[in-house]
């Protein structure tokens, strides 16, 4: 028996179920337009190899007495992207109290119980993304003992991210720096032993006799700058043990880092050693070598200071900067060109 065709008005809804279809696995097909998803697709400007099984990276956080800071910092870290196969360890170094012979008993006894409850809450912090280390002092060694003292590189693989403990990082931090220790440290065609490294922070203002605030061009999203940025700041192992070594070197024989024309001469002459960027600054200066800076669009950054009360502010001042997240990120988020083609901020003096 020979069956009659089905009549039109059968066929249409049978071709719209089709068309539909079609265009359903397409637009699955296409890949997803939210900031969270494109992340890991940015980063391919530059032809780089992964940095290998001996790869190793080391948060440091320096802490003394601010507990509400410590907290905010040690979640902020926790809170970022990490890759599933990378060990991140955190090595948390607590400062001890200036033992005076002044202070009383009850002055004593708080400074203690403060003592004890950032090591209760460090020794409960759960890192799920490498070893935890905690380096509780025996007496107080202050900012410039903290971040010389937080590392001496094991391998040319090792890289440390120094971080004070009013500091708050991006979800997209560790991205970033593994993107840069990939395109410019294991890239030996993007290569230059004059990069000591990057820093996350906002670039303010140039450090010169009267601290101008710096000029960028909107479109550059990193560049290089010789100024090393304490809120937050990723250190490759050769530069840093050389910089330990120059130290050491000038130091011993009564040398002082002061440069002519530099407000950091003046931070040095009033607050002594007890801050080392100056120190840190009069290396840089003198070999000519380069970190790494970012450079967003509304004053927004990777990591921010809260600039609580302590060492560098006697009153909290609060951030300065946005925190760059997900729902933040530019278009050109994160363009990693080769080295030859950043921009550079030449002097620190200007």
């Amino acid at each position: 028996m020979i069956m009659a065709p089905p009549a039109p008005k059968q066929i249409f809804p049978l071709l719209v179920f089709v068309l539909l279809s079609i265009s359903f696995l397409f637009l699955l097909s296409l890949p997803a337009s939210t900031p969270k998803a494109q992340i890991a697709t940015q980063f391919h400007h530059i032809q780089s190899p992964e940095p290998g099984p001996n790869f190793t990276f080391i948060i440091k956080v320096l802490t003394f007495n601010r507990l509400s800071s410590l907290s905010r910092c040690l979640n902020s870290l926790s809170r970022a992207h990490y890759d599933v196969n990378d060990k991140v360890h955190l090595h948390v170094f607590i400062d001890h109290f200036l033992l005076d012979s002044q202070n009383g008993s009850a002055d004593l006894d708080h400074k203690l119980n403060v003592s004890k409850q950032i090591l209760d809450f460090v020794d409960g912090f759960d890192w799920k993304f490498g070893e935890k280390l905690v380096h509780y002092r025996t007496s107080n060694a202050g900012l410039q003992a903290q971040w010389l003292e937080a590392w001496w590189p094991t391998s040319d693989h090792e890289f440390a991210f120094v971080v004070e403990d009013d500091l708050e990082v991006s979800p997209l931090y560790y991205r970033f720096l593994k993107a840069v220790i990939s395109n410019y440290y294991y890239n030996a065609s993007n290569f230059s032993p004059s990069i000591y490294g990057a820093s996350l922070q906002r670039p303010r203002f140039v450090p010169g006799k009267h601290g101008n605030k710096m000029q960028l061009d909107g479109g550059a999203r990193i560049f290089l700058y010789q100024l090393v940025g304490t809120w937050g700041q990723l250190l490759f192992p050769r530069p840093w043990k050389e910089f330990r070594l120059w130290y050491d070197e000038h130091k011993v024989k009564g040398m002082k880092p002061f440069l002519d024309g530099m407000v950091t001469t003046g931070w040095y002459r009033k607050m002594g050693e007890k801050i080392w960027t100056p120190w840190f600054i009069k290396f840089i200066q003198s070999h000519g070598y380069f970190n790494i800076y970012t450079n967003f669009l509304h004053e927004r950054a990777l990591s921010i200071s809260h600039r609580d009360a302590g060492v560098n502010y006697g009153k909290t001042a609060g951030p300065d900067s946005y925190l760059l997240d997900e729902n933040s990120i530019d278009s050109n988020f994160l363009e990693l060109y080769p080295l030859s083609s950043l921009k550079c901020k030449i002097t620190l003096l200007y």
